[in-house]
């Protein structure tokens, strides 16, 4: 990865250089088109979906995520060669097996036909067993609610760990809807439209690693994996936090924890610019050939909460809105057509009662409101 290390270095001092100058500037390394694998996911040994993505990485100057990599064939070798799973694309540059068994006492290699010809292997993975979550916790902090996980391994086998999660919160509009307008009729809501009661769903974003190795047993105890803001919408009402577990080996957390650094590090040009990325992913067909990723395999371990509004009050969640407005009907369409919602109908009829959407509709503030299977 010295490669990237040079473009890097060499566009925060052409960044410094363009402060300066009065006509526009675009420096040939912004049109650089390194177009490297990037290979992102895991090998889970379980009856859960592997999920593993294929993309190319873009240009400096064209701001993408990256270029899915498609058409490609992707499959699972035992050590005597045998193709055990092979993968199916869903999507573009998104390869699955709906499950797999992997044996603990057997190494693998995952290998990779793209359509251009060329062929990528990894090197040979260890199959980790991930021990269960003990308990997942939360405690109230001077700027929230902190989340913690606590696990062990009695066997002393693991040391390396890896988090993500997923969480989910009830929210409830200011105003309860009864009514919705419809090509300029007013309309009575059926319970499954009702916008009153919303749920949101997030994905961790961060990287969350954690080690035992230094310590004389393996055990992690109250690892951070979230906070909830004070006073923030995701415990207005209920909130409920999915926490994942793996295993991981030294060498896999060492290639993380590289990354994790990188990312936190970056942002001015005094920071520590990116050491070399050596990932366990190889170009068979061109061995000068980067490879971004790292092949792994492990079994997951999970737990889920709940906590209450009740749980943790006093807690002074306001979204301010302004008093609900009696709408003419000769202005039906004006209101509820530029940023109003109605709400219903008072008694004796003089209009239809109305508020600004964001307080009348929940999904205005990106939830659904539709209940999650598992929520309680």
């Amino acid at each position: 990865m010295k490669l990237i290390k040079k473009v890097t270095i060499q566009f925060f001092f052409l960044s410094i250089l363009l402060a300066g100058c009065k006509e526009r500037f675009e420096p040939k390394i912004l049109k650089t088109d390194l177009n490297l694998l990037v290979v992102d996911g895991f090998l889970n040994n379980g009856s859960e979906t592997t999920e593993i993505r294929l993309s190319r990485t873009s240009k400096l100057n064209e701001g993408t995520a990256g270029i899915p990599e498609s058409n490609a064939q992707l499959y699972v070798e035992d050590e005597a060669g045998n193709i055990i799973y092979y993968f199916q694309e869903t999507g573009k540059g998104t390869y699955i097996v709906p499950g797999m068994n992997l044996d603990l006492n057997r190494k693998y290699k995952l290998k990779i036909n793209t359509s251009d010809g060329k062929q990528y292997a990894s090197e040979a993975i260890t199959v980790k067993q991930t021990p269960p979550i003990d308990s997942v916790n939360w405690k109230r902090k001077s700027d929230g609610i902190g989340i913690y996980v606590n696990t062990h391994d009695l066997q002393n086998e693991t040391k390396y760990y890896r988090w993500e999660y997923t969480e989910t919160w009830e929210y409830h509009a200011n105003n309860f809807s009864y009514l919705y307008y419809e090509n300029g009729t007013i309309k009575q809501r059926e319970p499954n439209q009702f916008v009153f009661y919303c749920w949101q769903t997030l994905n961790s974003t961060n990287m969350m690693l954690g080690s035992s190795a230094k310590l004389s047993k393996d055990i992690i105890a109250d690892f951070p994996i979230n906070t909830i803001p004070l006073n923030g919408v995701q415990l207005s009402v209920k909130y409920s936090i999915m926490v994942r577990q793996f295993a991981l080996t030294k060498e896999h957390f060492e290639y993380l924890e590289n990354i994790k650094k990188i990312t936190e590090q970056m942002g001015s040009i005094f920071d520590a610019q990116p050491s070399q990325l050596t990932g366990n992913i190889h170009c068979l067909s061109d061995p000068t050939e980067v490879v971004l990723g790292y092949a792994a395999a492990s079994s997951k371990s999970e737990q889920r909460i709940f906590i209450k509004n009740a749980d943790v009050l006093p807690w002074k969640y306001l979204f301010y809105c302004e008093p609900v407005k009696l709408v003419p009907y000769d202005s039906l369409e004006f209101y509820f057509t530029g940023g109003f919602t109605p709400i219903d109908e008072p008694l004796p009829p003089a209009g239809i009662n109305g508020n600004t959407t964001d307080c009348v509709d929940c999904t205005s503030h990106g939830g659904t409101n539709i209940k999650p299977d598992f929520w309680q």
